[in-house]
């Protein structure tokens, strides 16, 4: 009898130990992840060493919104992680223009955006966001139209031939190649038409806050709804490695809510 009840008691901490791992894979998967602020793009809203928890659960049921701080896979890359903040939703048209955001041809009002100390003369865009359902097409002229509306191919403000060249062992790359090309069949280009095609998946146009820190869509292009991954929304713990042993902590930062976009 006692054995019996020794081997009882073993398999209830066991099936317990396994419903609890299995629980927090679960959780993993689509409710809440954690991750760690490993560079200085949205500083000052997340500063190197914060770590922040994801709710993976809210993009199921409803779309991300303007201003959201979003963590999502690379677009060039599946095993890489950024986080970002949404300035452009589905069919918007967007312009950077000497540190002022446009959407939609009004000004966006940004609080949390961050610059360095000597401003740059810098021009991006415009751009639109393509969004689920909108015909794609190259026509005749050698144009890219969407919803037979002609749209303006981005060019790099940071290259002197307008490229973009977001890997250092990579090619250069053109607007279109950068920005639309994952739409269309590999190997088009804008010298042969294209009958039009339905976009497959919602894109979103992203920056980080530290706007001349940055790698961010000027850089790299548009992300598809498929490739986000949740919403920021706590910072659970914060380590400052370069303070002192009594100030690694930031105590002011532990349990932020991270703010909501205005509704």
């Amino acid at each position: 009898m006692r054995q019996r009840k020794a081997k009882s008691v073993v398999r209830e901490y066991v099936e317990a130990f396994v419903f609890a791992i299995v629980l927090a894979l679960v959780m993993r998967q689509f409710v809440v992840q954690a991750f760690k602020i490993p560079s200085e793009s949205m500083k000052m809203t997340l500063l190197v060493g914060d770590h922040i928890l994801v709710n993976k659960f809210l993009y199921y049921f409803m779309p991300p919104q303007r201003q959201d701080i979003v963590v999502f896979q690379y677009p060039w890359e599946d095993d890489r992680d950024f986080i970002k903040r949404v300035i452009g939703l589905p069919g918007d048209r967007v312009q950077v223009r000497d540190r002022q955001v446009l959407v939609n041809d009004q000004l966006l009002q940004e609080p949390y955006a961050n610059y360095t100390t000597s401003p740059r003369q810098d021009v991006f865009g415009p751009v639109v966001v393509p969004k689920k359902g909108d015909q794609i097409e190259i026509r005749s002229d050698k144009r890219l139209y969407l919803n037979g509306e002609p749209v303006p191919i981005p060019a790099s403000p940071y290259h002197p031939a307008g490229l973009f060249q977001f890997k250092s062992d990579g090619p250069p790359m053109t607007g279109f190649e950068v920005f639309y090309g994952p739409l269309l069949p590999p190997g088009t280009t804008l010298q042969q038409p294209l009958a039009p095609r339905s976009v497959e998946h919602d894109c979103y146009f992203v920056l980080g806050d530290n706007r001349d820190n940055s790698q961010d869509s000027r850089y790299w292009g548009f992300v598809r709804s498929t490739r986000l991954k949740g919403r920021a929304f706590f910072i659970y713990w914060s380590w400052d490695r370069d303070g002192s042993f009594v100030h690694h902590i930031r105590l002011d930062r532990l349990g932020k809510l991270l703010d909501l976009p205005a509704s």
